[in-house]
């Protein structure tokens, strides 16, 4: 319901108060209805400076563009055989060429096992012992002590300090003569060492010499070293020409005459000395049947092994088998396994894939085609290079192909003649600044680093476009295009009649400085000078343009001189007109800009406008209750009347009918 009407007033006294009524709230409604329309007018003002501020963010952003260096350095990359290289490049590069030769790609150290029948052959065979049973049969025929040593391997060591000396003729490592070397004390100039690792691959052993002057050897499959000491040997050797493993735990078990393998296994799992330091075994015993239906008796490390600390070596007796402790190594990294023998090539396979320690490594069953023995071992690097190559220890099946020798395994290639050895085929990027590029092939290759222009002219483009579009708007012949609800498909062809900014002296100063901005002339020495020599065209109408042809052509003549433009010349203290738009525009859209000050000054004014009306309408809406209240009265009043009257009137009207009749 209005506020002071009451829909029966009149009713008593016939006239139409309620009209009146209205009719006088609408002319006092009027002073309101204008403060709406100049609330409404301003609040258009304030989207209308929005929209601007918006374009000229949008413009800002091309000149910033425009101001960066690097952006002059749009880079792309060719080769001039993609057989031999590929290759990305960044941006901000000037342009160049590197002449590439590929020599060797990097590659994955492989080994390989000789090659057997099937799959499931033995590799890691089990002793051939001859004893039927484990209960019955006796495995020794004299009293013997059993010697097992347990923990990681480090070889044996000489118990002195090498003394000088001459080793005698029969000098030998596992059966190979040595002979006589002339050695000076603690072997000082390494003359021992080096006579002893001349015939490593005969033997099998390497031999150091430590500050001390003690000598280690040790064998590359961890087992047992014969060492041939007579006369000057031992003189050498320290006096006493003995050598001890003290980097494992020795543990001794005494055998008796007549002692089946099950007895022997009982004696190994009771010897005292066969536990760590707080009482836990170290060595399990068990007896097992080969494939040959012998027996013999295999020894495992009771943690389970897997590990360079639970390596057992034992030797002298042919019915017990300790597990191989086998390592795998790349870089930093190992993996331990304990194998068992009996453990087939598959089944070898399988431990070295499966293992978690895993070190980067993969092992595979190939089929190589030959009729009588297809299977071969194979165990290849997971990565390329000489950080990846594999070591290995008590797997003296496998022999190395890739890399054999000593042969590099890295990438070998030269740019610009200087040469580089890479891990990775892939991804070097530490070569030629700004370009990663991969080694397809061995070959020559030129990779040329190339320079366009499509982002700068994409730039100025764009921000002309956005001068334009922001004149176009402040004129009132463009809609807003960043209203999402503006409909762009209308024609804009013709000026708007409902420009909120039409007649603005505020936007005409925006309007006046932005092509002043884009008629800048610097006082450079270089070909162009100013936008205009670009293919700026600003119309008797105020449509700003770009000539794609004229632009087209300058690029194409003098890039560089496009550079000086927008970014000046700081040897003679010129700003570039990209900094001066930037600049310029920086301070049209702060706080304290024409835009932003016009936005504050509305939006004052809408809040005192708010005020005002909402005064205005409490005091109308109490005006016009106190009104309605008495309209009423006075229906009621005039009721009353028109009730006496009528009263009157009819007895008037008796009085005279009364005389009549008489």
């Amino acid at each position: 319901m209005a506020i002071g009407s009451i829909t029966s007033l009149g009713l008593g006294s016939g006239l139409d108060l309620q009209d009146i009524l209205d009719q006088l709230k609408a002319l006092d409604q009027r002073r309101i209805t204008v403060k709406e329309d100049k609330k409404t007018n301003l609040q258009k003002q304030v989207d209308a400076y929005n929209a601007v501020n918006v374009k000229l963010f949008s413009v800002k952003s091309n000149a910033l563009n425009l101001s960066l260096s690097s952006n002059y350095l749009d880079n792309s990359v060719s080769v001039t055989d993609e057989t031999v290289l590929s290759a990305i490049v960044g941006d901000g590069y000037k342009a160049s060429a590197h002449s590439v030769e590929v020599t060797q790609k990097a590659q994955r150290n492989s080994w390989s096992a000789t090659a057997v029948a099937s799959k499931n052959d033995t590799m890691f065979a089990q002793p051939a012992s001859a004893i039927a049973d484990h209960d019955t049969t006796a495995a020794i025929s004299a009293d013997k002590t059993l010697t097992m040593y347990y923990g990681t391997y480090a070889g044996i060591s000489t118990d002195s300090s090498i003394a000088a000396g001459t080793t005698d003729a029969a000098f030998a490592i596992n059966g190979i003569t040595i002979g006589e070397v002339i050695v000076i004390e603690k072997d000082a100039n390494g003359a021992l060492a080096d006579a002893i690792n001349f015939k490593t691959d005969e033997h099998g052993v390497t031999a150091s010499v430590d500050a001390n002057g003690i000598l280690t050897l040790k064998s590359a499959d961890h087992s047992a070293i014969d060492v041939t000491i007579n006369g000057g040997t031992t003189t050498v050797f320290g006096g006493t020409g003995s050598m001890s493993n003290t980097s494992q735990q020795k543990i001794d078990v005494d055998l008796t005459s007549g002692m089946t393998l099950g007895q022997i296994t009982d004696q190994i799992n009771a010897a005292s000395n066969n536990k760590d330091v707080n009482g836990n075994q170290l060595v399990t015993a068990s007896y097992a049947k080969a494939e040959d239906g012998s027996y013999y008796i295999r020894l495992a490390a009771t943690s389970g092994g897997n590990t360079a600390g639970s390596e057992i070596n034992v030797s002298g007796f042919n019915w017990v088998a300790a597990d191989t402790t086998v390592a795998i190594g790349q870089g930093s990294s190992s993996m331990y396994l304990s194998v068992a023998a009996g453990t087939t090539y598959a089944q070898m396979t399988t431990l070295i894939n499966d293992s978690a320690n895993n070190p980067g490594v993969t092992a595979k069953m190939i089929d190589n085609g030959d009729a009588v023995n297809p299977y071969q071992l194979t165990l290849t690097a997971d990565d390329t290079g000489e950080n990846a190559r594999i070591r290995l220890t008590n797997l003296g099946v496998l022999t190395e192909v890739t890399g054999a020798g000593a042969a590099s395994l890295n990438a070998s290639f030269t740019v610009n003649g200087i040469s580089y050895a890479r891990q990775s085929n892939t991804a070097i990027k530490d070569v030629i600044t700004g370009v990663t590029f991969d080694l397809k092939n061995t070959g020559k290759s030129t990779l040329n680093i190339e320079v366009n222009h499509d982002t700068v002219k994409k730039d100025i483009l764009s921000m002309i476009k956005g001068f334009n579009d922001l004149v176009a708007y402040i004129k009132g012949t463009q809609a807003d295009t960043t209203d999402p609800t503006t409909d762009t498909t209308a024609d804009t062809g013709t000026e708007k009649t409902d420009n909120p900014l039409a007649g603005s002296s505020s936007a005409n100063r925006i309007t006046n400085q932005l092509k002043s901005l884009l008629t800048n002339v610097l006082g450079l020495d270089t070909r162009y000078t100013s936008l205009t020599d670009l293919g700026l065209e600003i119309d008797s109408d105020g449509t700003i343009s770009m000539d794609e042809d004229i632009l087209n052509a300058a690029v194409a003549t003098d890039p560089d001189a496009i550079k000086a433009l927008f970014l000046g010349d700081s040897d003679k203290k010129i700003t570039g007109l990209a900094d001066i738009i930037n600049d310029a525009l920086t301070a049209m859209v702060s706080s304290t800009g024409i835009a932003s000050t016009e936005i504050d000054e509305s939006e004052t004014k809408i809040t005192r406008l708010d005020k005002d009306i909402e005064s205005e309408t409490e005091r109308l809406t109490k005006k016009y209750e106190t009104m309605a209240r008495d309209f009423a009265q006075l229906d009621t009043y005039i009721n009353r009347l028109n009730s006496q009257a009528n009263i009157l009137t009819s007895m008037m009207d008796a009085f005279s009918t009364a005389g009549k009749s008489k």
